[in-house]
């Protein structure tokens, strides 16, 4: 369990990174720019972000960069996670 928990912890510090727009303006633009064309048919997939959005507790991805734009907040999020939160 404390692999998973370590998992988490990484994707988590790196979401922040990537929200706040410290890596650069093309991740930021992979994570929130809008694919062209048809969706398939069915379920929508379930993507890296959808877990990301889960962990801080948020139900909408702006909800989410607002937490993680406050580096000190995001930071004791990520570091005060507990496995129940991740299951």
């Amino acid at each position: 369990m404390w692999c998973y928990r370590r998992i988490l912890k990484v994707q988590l510090r790196y979401a922040g990174h990537i929200m706040r727009g410290s890596s650069g303006p093309l991740l930021q633009l992979s994570q929130e720019g809008k694919i062209e064309g048809k969706r398939r048919q069915g379920r929508p997939r379930r993507n890296w972000m959808d877990g990301v959005k889960e962990w801080p507790g948020s139900t909408s991805y702006g909800d989410t960069k607002r937490k993680a734009e406050n580096r000190e907040e995001w930071r004791d999020m990520v570091a005060n996670l507990r496995i129940e939160d991740a299951t």
